[in-house]
């Protein structure tokens, strides 16, 4: 090495400042390469790293922190990145590959992405608390026709979609007010009595004050329409640990829901 290291007599054997340098140095590698074995068997198990997730304003409220609590719970060691989009936007994200995993709903191109159904709801109608529609344990579709309405804006595609052939089905034609993409720009647009809106009944788990949120059933029509997915979404080919973990997490949640 070049210098001295060990400072000798008949007697003792020491370390110079240059020794105690160098001794402390290695220790500290030997410590650090100790944690570099342990951190890449957590790696290639799926315990360490960083998931980019993508989910959209309604995902927030119960699913994600349930998904990401549980998750946390059993690996520590990851990270994660959130990033709330609108589920077209998290699909462009997803088949580039900027995303990890996605909180979307159907259709999704099973070509390139694999899918989990991850939870089961349905649809509401929020109302102001003092509507008289708010003493009724269901609310029926007719009782839309003509009421001033809060439409999902055709940026929320699924609810826009779903909704508009759903109210043609039924031959119901609510007098719309205004069309909003976030839910929870809709729900103070209901409490506000602007008029009334059709949410996921998942949404009630905000405790929005002054509204009330009541099952919407569609009489004549395949109850199957009423209900809504919420899927997990990642490219097929993402074999990367972390992410099978998170899938593997996601399918106990789906049971659990």
């Amino acid at each position: 090495m070049g210098v001295r290291l060990f400072q000798r007599d008949r007697r003792t054997v020491t370390l110079t400042s240059a020794g105690r340098y160098f001794a402390e140095e290695a220790r500290a590698i030997l410590q650090r390469a100790g944690e570099a074995a342990v951190q890449a068997r957590l790696s290639a198990e799926g315990g360490h790293g960083t998931l980019t997730i993508g989910f959209t304003q309604s995902a927030s409220y119960e699913l994600l922190p349930q998904l990401i609590g549980l998750h946390h719970a059993r690996f520590p060691g990851v990270n994660y990145v959130f990033k709330e989009l609108l589920i077209d936007e998290q699909l462009r994200l997803l088949e580039a590959g900027s995303l990890d995993v996605g909180m979307v709903r159907p259709p999704l191109d099973h070509e390139r992405l694999d899918s989990l159904m991850i939870q089961r709801d349905w649809f509401a109608i929020a109302l102001p608390a003092g509507d008289p529609l708010a003493g009724l344990e269901e609310v029926p579709i007719r009782a839309l026709h003509q009421r001033n309405y809060i439409a999902w804006s055709p940026l929320a595609k699924y609810f826009f979609l779903i909704l508009d052939r759903l109210f043609q089905d039924a031959g119901v034609r609510p007098r719309t007010v205004v069309s909003m993409a976030q839910p929870l720009g809709i729900l103070a647009m209901v409490r506000a009595g602007v008029g009334l809106a059709v949410v996921p009944a998942a949404m009630g788990s905000l405790g929005f004050r002054g509204i009330v949120l009541r099952p919407l059933v569609a009489p004549g029509l395949d109850p199957a329409a009423l209900k809504l997915q919420q899927l997990l979404a990642w490219r097929r080919e993402n074999r990367e640990p972390a992410v099978l973990r998170l899938i593997e997490t996601a399918a106990e949640l789906t049971v659990k829901n």
